[in-house]
């Protein structure tokens, strides 16, 4: 059986490849992430606005740091879909973004193995989250000899501090994490020029944030922290 990771886009049904569309319309099950606290799946509509005609069948994906624990529960999940994947040769996950960018994927395909250790992954490319952030400001990422780095928040504050003081242009995906620490972490690593939060961009209450007001403590999950040097 092969597994495919389908990257969708940031969110806007419209950045989403014609390669995904096929992959998602050929194969024989769709799988649509959602959280188990019963939050709205960005992905699905994705799918869902592009191709309505395809059936879907949704997993949990749990909000979980430690691996032992995620994994039992994916596999829990896959146990509990069972009849709609076993004996079949093809099963697609639809993830917001790019699909080997920090996707929900790699932790299915890990607990996946385990039930079917012949499991074939494969991966189909989309638009990241901050592509789409740079393009709804008018601005480039990096030029020349830029150094452009891709930060996680969810490390800790120290190691988001070192990363950004290594870039010329950053994007701090989960800001949220941070909440009231982010201005000091931004400003260890300053001066910045520009400094700008987007939150849930390319979807219909996208908000943008620019100087002090995008370093405020943010709790939307789905935005992105982009900052440049020079």
């Amino acid at each position: 059986m092969k597994f495919t990771v389908v990257g969708v886009g940031p969110g806007d049904p419209e950045l989403v490849t014609l390669k995904a569309l096929r992959a998602i319309k050929s194969a024989d099950v769709v799988l649509t992430p959602y959280s188990p606290r019963g939050k709205f799946s960005v992905a699905e509509r994705i799918v869902r606005e592009n191709l309505p005609e395809v059936e879907v069948v949704p997993i949990a994906f749990p909000m979980l740091t430690d691996d032992a624990e995620r994994e039992k529960f994916l596999i829990g999940e896959l146990e509990r879909i069972g009849a709609a994947w076993r004996g079949k040769e093809s099963v697609v996950l639809p993830v917001i973004g790019d699909s080997a960018l920090y996707a929900t994927g790699s932790y299915l395909f890990s607990a996946w193995r385990k039930l079917v250790p012949e499991l074939e992954l494969s991966l189909v490319p989309g638009i990241s989250a901050h592509q789409l952030a740079a393009s709804r400001i008018g601005a480039f990422l990096a030029m020349g000899t830029d150094i452009f780095s891709v930060i996680p928040c969810t490390d800790d504050e120290g190691s988001v501090v070192s990363a950004l003081l290594r870039a010329d242009s950053a994007a701090l995906y989960k800001p949220c994490v941070l909440k009231e620490a982010l201005p000091g972490v931004v400003s260890k690593a300053g001066p910045w020029r520009r400094v700008v939060r987007i939150e849930r961009a390319g979807l219909e209450d996208e908000k943008i944030y620019e100087g002090a007001a995008a370093l405020e403590a943010a709790c939307e999950y789905l935005s992105i922290l982009l900052l440049w040097r020079r």
